[in-house]
């Protein structure tokens, strides 16, 4: 996964082990969801000069403490064990939608099953805010692609007010962490560790949404009652600004 510039966050000077808190509004949650992302990935492919300035970003938090232990685990750094646990026919797929949904049973159901439904809502959300996923190979609901999307989403706020991000995080995110941290659990997985950490920063990103509005599908919409002298909200009709964007390249 490579860098994306507008979530990076430069390091405070040589050595530092990590940035001042101000508290928790001033916790850069592009540079906490940016770094689960990339230590998602395989150990091969992971940028270490990334992890690192997110790293640096990012102030003394149980986030931060939890990054730090599973990095003191050799298993972190273990191509074998990735690729045993969550890559190759993995106990712990990296694919949310996998702990959310049954497989359908048969190749008939495949395009109206839970999971299709999930990734087409996914993929519709990053084309929204412009989240560019022409050159990557993996599906819309690989975990380190959805964290990714929203380490940058966090930086342009103005992209988002009909609640998708909020939406993201509450019904797209969240649910799919239990069953996804029971798997890793039961083979006392160390990554584990950085599912605990995602979990602290959704709670963080949550609690900053929780005046945004909450998106409602149009037909939903529909059935609410509209006071008199007031307007109706319409479904997503993102502008062509918010669609050309790309912050995302392979």
């Amino acid at each position: 996964m490579s860098a994306v510039q507008s979530t990076e966050t430069s390091a405070s000077g040589p050595g530092s082990s990590g940035a001042v808190s101000t508290g928790s509004a001033g916790w850069d949650l592009g540079a906490m969801y940016g770094v689960i992302a990339e230590l998602l990935l395989n150990p091969a492919v992971r940028d270490s000069g990334r992890v690192e300035r997110y790293l640096q970003a990012i102030p003394e938090t149980p986030m931060r403490e939890r990054i730090e232990r599973f990095l003191a685990s050799p298993a972190a750094h273990n191509v074998d064990e990735y690729t045993a646990t969550l890559e190759l026919t993995p106990p712990c797929p990296l694919y949310l939608g996998s702990h959310l949904y049954d497989e359908p049973s048969s190749c008939r159901g495949a395009g109206a099953c839970g999971r299709n439904q999930y990734m087409i809502e996914l993929k519709a959300t990053y084309e929204h805010f412009g989240f560019d996923l022409s050159g990557v190979v993996e599906l819309p609901d690989f975990l380190p692609v959805m964290i990714e999307f929203l380490a940058v989403s966090s930086k342009y706020p103005q992209r988002d007010g009909i609640g998708l991000r909020r939406r993201f995080v509450d019904q797209y995110l969240q649910p799919g962490i239990p069953a996804m941290r029971k798997a890793m659990q039961k083979y006392e997985s160390v990554y584990d560790i950085l599912m605990e950490a995602l979990e602290f920063v959704a709670q963080e990103d949550m609690e900053r949404l929780a005046d945004d509005p909450v998106w409602l599908a149009p037909e939903v919409q529909e059935i609410i009652p509209v006071r008199k002298g007031s307007s109706s909200t319409s479904g997503i009709s993102p502008s062509p600004e918010t669609s050309t964007a790309s912050w995302y390249s392979q």
